[in-house]
C-alpha cells in the first residue's frame, strides 16, 4: 500500500537506531560520495514520502537531514520509490546512484532494481555503521545507429563513456521506480539513504570530438589509457615488481591444511574409495566423493592458464597505442594476414613481458599454485587442456562440435541428424587422456542450449530432406493414423502425410503447439540420452555434467525449465547450471521427486573501477564489493544442501577492446597484465579455506 502522511515523530525503534549513528554520519559526511553535479531524481521530503512511496514488511521515513530511513522486517521487505512525475527519461544515463548508509546492528545486503528488470540490478554489501555508494548501470540502452558511441567503438559490449550492453535492454526511457530489497532477507536492516541521482552523459562528446581525441586508448599492455588505478602497469620493471609481490603471498598461504591432494577435506568422515570422483549423499546433503573417498566441493574457476584477452585488431588498429612488428618477438602473439595483424594475444604478449621465454611453462604451473594458495580445488570449463593434464588439480572437461542446428538457427543440436552421434563420439575420443584420469571429475557437454518451446515448432517449418521433420511426420503419424484426423484436431488441410513433410508452413492453434512441444521433449531426451550413452561407453567411472543450463531465475521462474530440468535429471550424474545472480542459495529442484546433486557452471560480478569498460553480467561497485559479494555467493552455496559445487568465469580478464562477440567484462581473477586482484582472492581465501566446515555446519 501507498504510505499515508507521517507524524516527523520517528517511531521509539528507529529513533533509538538513528540516534545512535548520527554522531558516525556527521563525521562521515565529507567520506561519502555525493552526486549534486547529476540529475537529481527525486527530492527527498515528507510530501514525497507521502505520496510516491509504497512498502511491504518495511517502514520509511524522513530525517531531519532529508534522507530516507529504512527499516526492513526480515522477511521479504520491499521498498519502491517511484519517479514524481510518472517516468524518468533515463536514455542519456550510465546508471542510477544514492549513498547508504547502515544504522542497524547487523551486516545489510542491499539490493536495488530499476523498476522490475531482472538485470538491471546492484548491490551494497555494508557492515554495521559502514556507509557507501548504491551503484545500478542502466544496461542495454538501445543506442541508435548514429550515435557518437555506437559509431566510434565497435565490436565492444562496454564502451568509453559508460554505455553497457545486455542481450535484454531496459526501456531507459520509461523508468517509473527504483526497487529496494534484501538479498538473503534472515534479520531486521536500518539505512539511510541520500541523494538519489542519475549520472552520466552519453552525449557529452560529439562524434567529431571522439574522433579528434579519443584515441587511442588501449596501451600497449592492453590497459585502457585514459584511467590509472591501484596495480596498473607502466613498465616491464612493474611485471617484475609484481612476480615479487605475489611469489610472497603465495609462500605465505601455499594452501588450506585439511585437504589431500584432491582438494577432499581430511577432517571429515572418510567413504569408500573407487580411485574416481563421485556423489554421494551425507546427512541430506549432495556431495562429490574424491578418489580417495574424502567429501569434495568444488570450489573452481573456468578458463585457466587460456588466453582471454585476445582482440581483434583488424579495422579498429587506431584504438591500440603500440603494436610489435614483424622483427619483435612479442609478434608470435599476433595473428597475422597479409602483412595486418587481426588479433593480438595481449595475455600472451604480457606474459611474454613478465616471465621471459619461459612463460608458458612458468604460468601453468603457477596456475596450479594459484588456485591451491587460493582455497580453490578446480578447473572448470575450458580451461588449458596441457594445464589440466599434469595431475596436480582436479578438473571438469568441456565436450563440443559443430553441430547441425535445428530449423537451421536455433542453438540445439538435430539429434535425428544420423551424423550427430557420430561426431559426438569422435569429438569425444580428443579427450581420451582423461577418461581413467583420476584428477578428472566429468563432463560437461556444450554449454547454454537455447530454443526451448520452439525446437518443435522449427522442426514443422524445415524442409523435408530434414531427418527430424522425418521423424515429427513418423510420430504424428503414429498419433493420429489419418491425415484428416490430424487436420481436424489441427484446424489444417494437408492433403496427405506426404504434404505435412514438404510443407513449410507454420502451425496454428493449442493442439498443435502442444503435439510440437511433446515432439521437441522426445528430441531433448534423446539429447541427453546420447551425451550420457558416449560418456559413459568411453569413460564409465566418469560423471556426465549435463549442458549448463541458461536460466538464472530457476526455479522462481520455470517456463520450460518445468520439464527440461526431470529429463536432464534422468541422465545427468549432477545438473549443472549457469548461474548469475547474487546469491544461489534459492537453485534447488522445482519438483520434490528431483533428487540429484548440482553444480554451478558459471558466476561472477565485476565493477568499473581497475580500467575495465563493462562489469560482466552482475555489477558492484568496486572491487572491495566485488570479494564481499564473492564470499557471500560460495556462503550461500555451501549452505545448499543439492550444490556440489561451484566455478566462477573467469580465470583471466578479458581485453578491453573485447573478445570475438565483443564481451570486454571485469570478470578474471587476474588483470589483462596477469595481476591479482587481491580484494577478491582475499574473500575467495576467506571462504574457501573454511569451506568444508561452513557446509557441514549449514542446516
Amino acid at each position: 500500500m501507498l504510505i499515508s502522511r507521517k507524524d516527523k515523530n520517528m517511531n521509539a525503534k528507529v529513533r533509538r537506531y538513528y540516534m545512535k549513528y548520527i554522531f558516525f554520519l556527521i563525521l562521515q559526511f565529507n567520506a561519502i560520495v555525493t552526486f549534486s553535479q547529476n540529475q537529481k531524481l527525486i527530492e527527498i521530503s515528507y510530501d514525497y514520502l507521502s505520496g510516491f512511496v509504497k512498502t511491504e514488511n518495511a517502514g520509511v521515513s524522513v530525517t531531519q537531514d532529508n534522507a530516507l530511513l529504512i527499516e526492513m522486517e526480515a522477511e521479504n521487505p520491499l521498498v519502491e520509490l517511484y519517479a514524481p512525475e510518472s517516468i524518468w527519461d533515463l536514455r542519456n544515463n550510465t546508471s542510477i546512484a544514492f549513498d547508504v548508509s547502515n544504522l542497524g546492528s547487523t551486516s545489510v545486503m542491499l539490493n536495488c532494481h530499476i523498476d522490475d528488470h531482472q538485470w538491471n540490478e546492484g548491490i551494497l554489501i555494508l557492515n554495521p555503521g559502514e556507509s557507501g555508494v548504491m551503484r545500478v548501470l542502466v544496461k542495454g540502452n538501445s543506442l541508435p545507429d548514429d550515435h557518437p558511441l555506437t559509431r566510434s567503438y565497435k565490436d565492444m559490449r562496454g564502451l568509453p563513456g559508460g554505455y553497457v550492453w545486455h542481450w535484454v535492454p531496459l526501456d531507459a526511457g520509461n523508468v517509473k521506480k527504483i526497487k529496494l530489497s534484501l538479498v538473503k532477507p534472515g534479520e531486521e536492516a536500518v539505512f539511510s539513504i541520500r541523494n538519489i541521482v542519475a549520472e552520466g552523459a552519453l552525449l557529452a562528446r560529439s562524434y567529431e570530438d571522439i574522433q579528434k581525441s579519443a584515441f587511442p586508448f588501449v596501451d600497449r599492455y592492453g590497459q585502457y589509457i585514459d584511467r590509472e588505478w591501484k596495480g596498473k602497469i607502466h613498465s616491464d620493471e612493474d611485471l617484475k615488481i609484481a612476480i615479487e609481490k605475489e611469489n610472497e603471498d603465495l609462500h605465505a598461504l601455499p594452501s588450506p591444511q585439511d585437504r589431500n591432494k584432491y582438494g577432499g577435506w581430511t577432517k571429515g568422515k572418510k567413504f569408500e574409495a573407487t580411485g574416481h570422483f563421485r556423489v554421494q549423499k551425507v546427512e541430506g546433503k549432495w556431495w562429490l566423493v574424491d578418489p580417495e573417498g574424502c567429501l569434495f566441493w568444488s570450489h573452481g574457476i573456468t578458463g585457466v592458464a587460456k588466453a582471454a584477452a585476445t582482440t581483434k585488431v583488424e579495422g579498429r588498429k587506431h584504438y591500440f597505442l603500440e603494436l610489435p612488428d614483424e622483427s619483435l618477438p612479442l609478434y608470435q602473439f599476433a595473428k597475422p594476414n597479409q602483412g595486418k595483424i587481426i588479433t593480438f594475444n595481449f595475455t600472451g604478449a604480457n606474459l611474454y613481458c613478465k616471465y621471459g621465454q619461459e612463460w608458458n611453462k612458468i604460468s601453468k604451473e603457477l596456475a596450479h599454485k594459484r588456485l591451491w594458495s587460493w582455497g580453490m580445488n578446480t578447473f572448470g570449463n575450458w580451461s588449458d587442456p596441457e594445464t589440466y593434464l599434469q595431475g596436480l588439480t582436479p578438473y571438469t572437461v568441456s565436450v563440443g562440435f559443430p553441430w547441425k542446428k535445428v530449423g537451421g538457427k536455433l542453438k540445439f543440436p538435430n539429434v535425428f541428424d544420423p551424423n550427430y552421434k557420430p561426431m559426438l563420439e569422435k569429438a569425444f575420443e580428443r579427450h581420451s587422456m582423461t577418461w581413467e584420469d583420476d584428477y578428472c571429475i566429468g563432463y560437461f557437454v556444450d554449454n547454454e542450449l537455447h530454443g526451448w518451446g520452439a525446437i518443435g515448432v522449427h522442426v514443422l517449418t524445415s524442409p523435408d530432406t530434414d531427418n527430424a521433420k522425418v521423424e515429427l511426420v513418423k510420430y504424428l503419424t503414429n498419433k493420429y493414423g489419418k491425415i484428416d484426423i490430424l487436420n481436424t484436431a489441427w484446424s489444417s488441410n494437408y492433403n496427405s502425410w506426404e504434404s505435412l513433410l514438404n510443407s513449410r508452413n507454420k502451425a496454428k492453434g493449442k493442439v498443435a503447439f502442444a503435439d510440437l512441444l511433446e515432439f521437441e521433449k522426445i528430441m531433448v531426451d534423446l539429447y541427453y540420452k546420447t551425451c550420457r550413452d558416449v560418456i559413459k561407453s568411453k569413460a564409465p567411472n566418469k560423471l556426465y555434467l549435463g549442458s549448463r543450463l541458461h536460466n538464472h531465475y530457476y526455479p522462481e521462474d520455470l517456463g520450460h525449465q518445468k520439464w527440461i530440468v526431470p529429463i536432464a535429471a534422468k541422465y545427468c550424474d549432477i545438473i549443472s547450471f549457469n548461474r548469475y545472480r547474487f546469491v544461489p542459495n534459492d537453485l534447488i529442484p522445482h519438483d520434490d521427486s528431483i533428487d540429484k546433486p548440482i553444480i554451478i557452471g558459471e558466476y561472477h560480478f565485476g565493477a568499473l573501477d581497475r580500467g575495465m569498460l563493462h562489469t560482466g553480467l552482475r555489477s558492484v561497485q568496486n572491487q572491495e564489493q566485488r570479494g564481499r559479494a564473492y564470499f557471500e555467493y560460495i556462503k550461500a552455496a555451501l549452505e545448499n544442501p543439492f550444490l556440489v559445487g561451484a566455478h566462477w568465469f573467469q580465470y583471466g580478464e578479458q581485453a578491453v577492446t573485447g573478445r570475438g562477440d565483443g564481451e570486454n567484462y571485469q570478470i578474471g581473477f587476474l588483470d589483462v597484465c596477469d595481476t591479482p586482484y587481491q580484494e577478491t582472492i582475499d574473500a575467495c581465501r576467506q571462504i574457501g579455506y573454511q569451506m568444508y566446515e561452513v557446509r557441514m555446519q549449514s542446516k
